[in-house]
């Protein structure tokens, strides 16, 4: 009778311990990973609807913006999110903090007034047939006069316009209630907008 209970003991033992083993084996539960902000560090930026500088122009992000980094790609590009517009941007345009944001022009009285480090401006870009075909790259252009302008144009951030000027006297951008954007020639011409007609 002693014999029968200690080999019960003895087996009751072992499965305790198989199963506190398979217990310790189990694969804990990762959470979710943390959601990725990073920092527009540019007077402003072009988000384009594909991972490449021909294609279209979805909205113009203002510089020390916060945008939500949906993807970072191999290729240089990340796929990001800024208010309602999803889209790609160059990563090497992104910081981490806001606070390492050194491009000039930009107001940080606006940023801080409109959220800080939660601040996100987007200008929409409005596309016309005439201006794009229906695929997601522009067509091909005829190569534009040579102009007297120096590298930075200005452009009116109402989201509407499709010129660019050479100057912030221009007539048409003292009309401008709105934020007054400044790139490149080149970036406002990737992103479909012409040269104004009095300023060229």
């Amino acid at each position: 009778m002693r014999r029968r209970i200690l080999c019960y003991l003895f087996c009751l033992l072992s499965f305790t311990s198989v199963a506190q083993q398979s217990t310790s084996t189990e694969p804990t539960v990762t959470q979710e990973q943390a959601e990725v902000y990073r920092y527009v560090n540019a007077s402003s930026l072009t988000l384009r609807a594909q991972p490449t500088a021909s294609a279209l122009a979805v909205a113009i992000i203002n510089g020390a913006s916060r945008v939500h980094v949906l993807d970072t790609r191999a290729d240089g590009w990340s796929k990001v999110e800024a208010q309602e517009y999803t889209g790609y941007v160059k990563s090497s345009y992104l910081v981490d903090d806001q606070q390492e944001v050194t491009a000039e022009t930009i107001d940080w009285d606006v940023v801080q007034v409109n959220g800080g480090t939660e601040y996100t401006s987007v200008a929409a870009v409005e596309v016309t047939s005439a201006a794009y075909s229906t695929s997601t790259h522009a067509p091909a252009r005829k190569a534009a006069p040579k102009v007297a302008a120096g590298p930075k144009v200005y452009i009116c951030g109402n989201g509407r316009t499709e010129v660019y000027h050479s100057s912030e006297d221009c007539s048409a951008m003292r009309r401008c209630t709105y934020q007054t954007l400044v790139m490149s020639e080149a970036q406002a011409q990737s992103s479909g907008l012409r040269g104004c007609m009095k300023c060229y």
